[in-house]
């Protein structure tokens, strides 16, 4: 492995061998099933926006506190823990969901088979985020509410409904681009071990695979693909600014 080479040697070594040996190619060939699982964002996503709208037209009743207890409970689950969970009462009580994921992708397995066997992954990820992007597209939402557009939308007979659909929640986006930024890298950091509990082919079994087996040249070079995913995914979320707010440019 070159331990006995200096510093500057070693890393232009692993990086021959990354680009040559192969280990870049074999490392984002496990990509894709990892980044199949992000499918839980989506759906935490979504979760985290019907729960911040829904908060925000029963503000200070007792649903508004509950809806907010149930995230905040659900946040304390690590999602490993919460993927066990699922995996003993619906595979092992109840034999209504597998409890492990898809050996393949959708392609080869067949879209049904394959969203059959993701769905208790998917969850395990999609239930366990939507608290911290909750409580943050609460305020978003509540100080565009109190916008003068929305005053005026209101005085024109608009009904809640839509103000929120069509004015609130598209004025609100910045902020939640940006919430949905920041945790990426701790997400991401989620799904590979998602992965690992419900024994699916990936970043996440590669990796501690490697690192249980001792092959430490392979655990670095999924690290580095790892590290590549998040930044790549940090940056969608930054460009998704423009896409947000046409007066923002990158120039």
């Amino acid at each position: 492995m070159g331990p006995d080479l200096p510093l500057p040697l070693q890393y232009l070594r692993w990086l021959n061998l990354l680009i040559q040996g192969g280990g870049l190619a074999s490392g984002f060939s496990l990509a894709p099933p990892t980044i199949e699982l992000l499918l839980g964002g989506g759906i935490a996503l979504v979760l985290a926006l019907g729960v911040a709208l829904l908060q925000e037209r029963v503000r200070g009743s007792f649903w508004d506190y509950a809806m907010g207890l149930i995230a905040y409970t659900l946040y304390t689950f690590p999602s490993f823990w919460l993927g066990l969970v699922l995996i003993y009462f619906f595979a092992f009580e109840l034999f209504w969901l597998p409890g492990s994921g898809p050996y393949s992708g959708p392609g080869s397995a067949g879209l049904l088979r394959w969203a059959y066997y993701m769905v208790l992954p998917v969850v395990s990820i999609g239930l366990t985020t939507p608290a911290t992007w909750s409580t943050h597209f609460g305020p978003a939402i509540e100080e565009a509410m109190q916008s003068d557009y929305v005053r005026t939308a209101r005085s024109k007979g608009m009904s809640e409904g839509r103000i929120l659909v069509r004015h609130v929640l598209r004025n609100a986006l910045l902020p939640i681009i940006t919430v949905m930024g920041m945790p990426f890298p701790s997400m991401f950091n989620n799904v590979i071990v998602i992965a690992w509990v419900f024994h699916m082919q990936g970043l996440g079994s590669g990796l501690l695979g490697s690192l249980i087996g001792m092959n430490y040249g392979a655990a670095v070079d999924l690290v580095f693909v790892i590290s590549a995913v998040t930044v790549l995914g940090s940056l969608v979320a930054d460009l998704l600014y423009a896409f947000a707010d046409p007066r923002i440019q990158f120039s």
